[in-house]
Parts: C-alpha cells; structure tokens; sequence
C-alpha cells in the first residue's frame, strides 16, 4: 500500500510540475510592466519643451495601440530563465555580474529567441514567427553573420503584434513611453523624464550598473536613457541593421541621449552584433 501510496503521489508531482510548465492560460503580466495607453498623433509633436522627434514629424501620422513595457531592462536572471546556456557576461572590467544586472552580450536574434520562449512558458501567443514556427527549438542555431546558412530564415522573421506574448518594441513605441506617453500632450523633457540626465541615466561611466539605480520616468520606467542600449524590432535600409534606443553607459556626451535625436545613434548596429552595450526591454500588446 505504501508503494502504492507512493507512486500516486509521484505521479501527481510529475503531472503538476508538466502543468506548472505549460499553463492552460496565460498567466498575469508581473507588476513591473506598465500600461501605456494608445493614442494617434497627427503631424509633429505640439507640446512645449523639447518637441523635435525622429518618430513624430510634420505631415505624418503614428498609431499606438494600447501596450505594455516592462519597467527595467531584462536581467540576467530573468534571461537566463528563458535561454538555454545563456550566462552571466563579463564586461571590460569583469563586476557586471548579478540577477539585476541587465543582460548584454545579445544579438537581435537572441532577442527574439527569449521573447518567444517567455511568451510559450507563460501561455501567452508568441509574436515571431522564423521558418514558419513560433517555437525557437525548431529555427536552428541563432546566426553569427548574414553567411550563416539559416541567415534568410532568421532575417525574414514576421512579427504578429496583435498576439498577447512577448516581443520588442518598435522604435516608435519605444521613443512614445520614453516621452511619457499622454498622446505627447505634456511637457517634453530632454531625456527620458527629465532635463537631468543624470537623474535619469547611468552614463560616462566603464560599467554597466544594476537596474533601477536612477528615477523612472513619468510613467514609472528606469533606465530608459543610459545604461545599455535595448533593441527594438526596426530594421534600418535592408536586412543587416537594426535600430536601437537609449544610448549605453560608456557614452559621455549629454547629446547623445536627447530623445529628439534617438535615430541619429543607432543606425548601423548589425543584427548579429554582440557586445556588452547592448540589451533589451520587452512590452505586450494589450488584449
């Protein structure tokens, strides 16, 4: 009977921890994601302070949908969770090291490959699509170069915004929640929430710092400018570059973070460029 006893019980374990792995539902987004309503903006921004933007320009007209970004830069610990062999990297001055940590060292592709694997282990709808598969154990080995044979795969991948799983921001949404969101009505800071970059940004400095070292900016989000540069889902004049935002740490020039010249910085980083400046920051549309 004990035998018996005991092999129920194990059989119920192994089927909770099976369950554990694949909700039957998605489950909730954690609290650091914050709600970012839509709104649609026609022609340039009309708002007082520093209102000249890449993204938002006369005679053009930008739509966003209500969404979410995470609050923080994806950590390393939360990385690690959702890409298998991923560890811990060593940066110039080898201290980056730690679950707040923001992770670098990624590619583009590496990007993707966490979005889809955190969308599927928490039930959501993946966003990326590579070979016709959202699953990432079916796209092959993530590409060093455009010589790569499973290059054309990987660099064709379609995206479906309106599933409710993981992915990166296009540069537009991304520059939107670094403006404060509120259809761009309020006053138009510098950086991302303030005219203090300091304030607001881990910059001039030769390490990457833990998350949440500085203030957020008016919607509650840190290290929008600063620290590491997070990828977005733009890719610029063809399929080897991609844009990116925030400006990193190293940079020592208060320019070189201005929201209104966030284009300027980030057109040339090839899709398959790893270094420890680079990162990411995921959102979620909103269902």
């Amino acid at each position: 009977m004990k035998i018996l006893l005991s092999l129920v019980l194990l059989i119920f374990t192994f089927s909770c921890e099976i369950n554990s792995e694949k909700p039957t539902k998605p489950l909730p987004l954690s609290k650091d994601f914050i709600f970012i309503k839509s709104a649609t903006i026609e022609g340039a921004i009309q708002a007082e302070g520093y209102t000249e933007s890449p993204g938002f320009i006369a005679g053009g007209t930008v739509t966003i949908s209500d969404f979410y970004m995470c609050d923080h830069e994806v950590t390393q610990k939360e990385f690690a969770r959702y890409y298998e062999g991923y560890e811990y990297r060593i940066n110039e001055n080898e201290k980056a090291i730690g679950d707040n940590y923001p992770a670098y060292d990624l590619n583009w592709f590496d990007a993707l490959v966490y979005c889809n694997n955190r969308s599927i282990a928490e039930g959501r709808t993946p966003c990326y699509t590579i070979n016709d598969s959202t699953n990432p154990k079916d796209w092959g080995k993530v590409p060093k170069s455009s010589t790569w044979e499973s290059w054309e795969n990987w660099v064709n991948v379609t995206c479906d915004p309106s599933a409710n799983g993981y992915r990166l921001p296009t540069h537009k949404e991304w520059e939107y929640a670094a403006r404060g969101g509120n259809a761009l009505k309020g006053y138009q800071f510098k950086y991302a929430g303030s005219d203090n970059l300091d304030e607001v940004a881990v910059w001039n400095t030769d390490i990457v710092s833990e998350i949440k070292t500085k203030k957020p900016n008016g919607l509650g989000i840190y290290d929008l400018n600063g620290n590491i540069e997070e990828w977005t889902f733009d890719k610029y004049k063809g399929n080897e570059n991609v844009l990116y935002a925030g400006g990193y740490y190293f940079y020592k020039q208060p320019e070189s973070f201005l929201l209104s010249r966030s284009y300027s910085s980030c057109i040339a980083m090839k899709l398959t460029a790893r270094n420890s400046q680079i990162g990411l920051r995921v959102v979620c549309t909103a269902e």
